[in-house]
């Protein structure tokens, strides 16, 4: 026990911010000090000007009655002053008429005065005085004080640079605290030194008890990491298993199949396809189709364990390891496709038979995908089981739809997309009635794409809707500044399509052309819904839109159909045109055409007309109007 209490760090602080503020009180009085300067200074000029004051009255008399000899006594008041340096009087020209020097004071003016004298009734000027006023005992005094000042700026400097130094003495032991507890790690042990003040063992006392409530911490959490760790690795099998595994069968997925294959050992991959699954979804309920997925799975990994994938859907893949030739390959596949059509699946108490569809690759580079072209083929061509073959260019034919529907895509976006427009001829008159809207593609070269080229590709990828939106909006913008009808070809997807719809009747409408446009349906494509045809065909036909059935006399409609249709034109097709002079059916199914027209009110027209003799040929038999190169051929309007 000590006889004085140990000193508290807060005293120290407060003592050095005291001496501080004792610093910052001389520095103040250092700044007022010079305002009171700056307060005489301006003082002394108040001085000389009441000097001038005194005698300028009695010099505007001795001036008014031109007593210049007594301007001596006049100004003698002022001249006496001690601090006067120069005094001049001068007339209204300029004259001097009284010059006082004080030669004693002579080189240290401080103030210059002048003052205007005048006449004391008329105000007019009669002359000047000027004075010049020495400051020379304030100057000293001024020089005094900056030599004060330059010694109270010199001792504040070092006396900041002591109080800077005792303060980070003071806080020295904070420091060597501070570098130690920076790169300290749970478990470490730290010795901490004290200087006597109470809050540094308050401080050393909380850090000692942070090590040790650190250290229970730290067991503690190793207990917890080990708990997690294992929870961690459960999770991890758990979400692997749900990645890497189909839920619905319990086989590995696609994405395991995909691992497996990057890893080589695989001799070859067959992909097994159930044939019409859709039909037991639809008819029995998806419920029901996932059983017979589960039972199918079930089966087939126990024919072929180890090597059966799902890939989803109605597919499967069969892995093989040993290196086996395509005989024997398609002779296992062969005797699978057997057992299988022996084997009946029970769900809910109904039998099913289950047939698939086989594509198989040899080798495992890129096996997923040719496996899939192969099914693909197999489907096709009505096979059981296809291997793929790359001299057969399937590969290449998919690489070619692929680049093709990119360049669909990219000619949507940059406007090259158009349409050409080949006239319709009225064969009676000889004239042009109207024109077919005929849709083209430019490539990036400039060149031509004629439909046939990528419009299938097109319908493949979900564009065939925005191909048709932007024909129709190109013609309706064209002809809403001409007077000629024009046709724009739909398909039935197209008309099924609601979106479609709602743009075609939106843009007829706003461009003013529903009473000239002729929607030609194209019925060698088929028509799944007459309903859906139907009910298009009388919302267009309200607005004043006319229709034409296109490629009349080879699809798959019948007569009685196009009656329901209740169309304005029949478009004979171009194949029975083409042979019309040379094959006496077709000019029979021609003639017939023509005569069904007639009967119910509809007019005709004669596609490919490519010769005169066609076109005198369709002109005897009384067809309406002729298209065709014989009599133009499609080109920009």
């Amino acid at each position: 026990m000590t006889f004085f209490p140990k000193p508290r760090l807060s005293y120290k602080i407060v003592t050095s911010l005291i001496f501080i503020f004792l610093l910052i009180f001389v520095s103040l009085g250092f700044v007022i000090n010079l305002v009171i300067e700056n307060t005489i200074s301006v003082s002394e000029k108040q001085k000389a000007n009441l000097l001038l004051q005194t005698i300028e009255k009695p010099l505007e008399i001795t001036l008014y009655l031109k007593f210049y000899d007594q301007i001596a006594p006049k100004i003698y008041p002022v001249v006496s002053v001690s601090d006067v340096v120069d005094l001049v009087v001068l007339d209204q020209n300029s004259k001097v008429l009284y010059h006082y020097i004080n030669k004693v004071r002579s080189g240290h003016e401080a103030v210059k005065l002048i003052h205007s004298i005048k006449e004391p009734v008329s105000g007019r000027l009669m002359g000047s005085i000027s004075l010049s006023y020495s400051d020379r005992a304030f100057d000293e005094t001024r020089q005094s004080l900056h030599k004060i000042m330059y010694v109270i700026g010199i001792s504040m400097a070092i006396l900041f640079f002591l109080a800077v130094w005792w303060v980070r003495y003071l806080l020295s032991p904070l420091t060597k605290i501070a570098k130690k507890v920076r790169f300290y790690k749970p478990g470490d042990q730290m010795q901490f030194e004290e200087d006597g003040s109470v809050e540094i063992e308050q401080i050393v006392t909380a850090f000692k008890a942070m090590q040790e409530t650190t250290q229970v911490y730290l067991q503690e959490m190793e207990v917890m990491n080990s708990s997690l760790e294992i929870a961690v690795h459960e999770k991890t099998d758990e979400l692997e298993n749900q990645y890497y595994m189909d839920q619905l069968t319990g086989l590995p997925n696609r994405y395991r199949l995909q691992e497996r294959l990057q890893k080589s050992g695989i001799s070859a991959l067959a992909i097994v396809n159930i044939d019409d699954f859709k039909e037991v979804n639809d008819f029995f309920g998806i419920a029901i189709g996932d059983d017979v997925l589960g039972l199918f799975a079930q089966w087939l990994n126990e024919l072929t364990p180890g090597a059966c994938y799902r890939l989803g859907g109605d597919e499967f893949a069969l892995t093989f390891f040993e290196s086996l030739d395509i005989v024997t390959l398609e002779h296992r596949l062969s005797m699978l496709i057997k057992l299988l059509d022996e084997k009946t699946f029970i769900v809910n108490e109904e039998s099913l038979s289950i047939r698939v569809t086989i594509g198989v690759a040899i080798g495992s580079d890129k096996g997923l995908t040719r496996a899939d072209i192969a099914l693909h083929h197999a489907k096709e061509n009505k096979k059981q089981i296809a291997f793929y073959n790359e001299y057969e260019g399937i590969e290449k034919q998919y690489r070619s739809n692929l680049t093709m529907a990119s360049n669909i895509r990219r000619a949507l976006f940059e406007h090259r997309i158009i349409c050409f427009y080949q006239p319709i001829i009225d064969i009676k008159s000889g004239k042009i009635a109207k024109y077919e809207t005929l849709v083209r593609m430019i490539d990036d070269e400039n060149n031509i794409i004629l439909p046939m080229d990528f419009l299938p590709i097109a319908k493949q990828t979900k564009l065939y809707p925005q191909i048709t939106c932007e024909v129709i909006y190109q013609a309706c913008t064209l002809f809403s500044t001409r007077s000629e009808e024009f046709s724009i070809n739909l398909s039935d997807s197209d008309i099924r399509n609601p979106q479609t719809v709602s743009e075609i009747i939106k843009t007829i409408t706003e461009t003013g052309t529903a009473s000239r446009v002729v929607f030609e349906i194209l019925e060698s494509e088929g028509i799944e819904s007459y309903e859906e045809v139907i009910h298009f065909i009388a919302k267009v036909k309200a607005l004043g839109a006319k229709i034409a059935i296109d490629d009349f006399g080879t699809g798959y409609s019948n007569f009685e159909n196009i009656l329901k249709l209740n169309v304005d034109y029949i478009k004979i097709d171009g194949s029975l045109i083409r042979e019309i002079t040379g094959n006496a059916r077709h000019h029979i199914i021609v003639e017939t055409i023509i005569d069904f027209a007639q009967k119910i009110g509809a007019k005709t027209i004669a596609e490919f007309v490519s010769d005169e003799e066609i076109f005198n040929s369709i002109k005897e038999l009384g067809v309406n109007y002729s298209q065709g190169y014989f009599t133009g051929k499609p080109a920009s309007l």
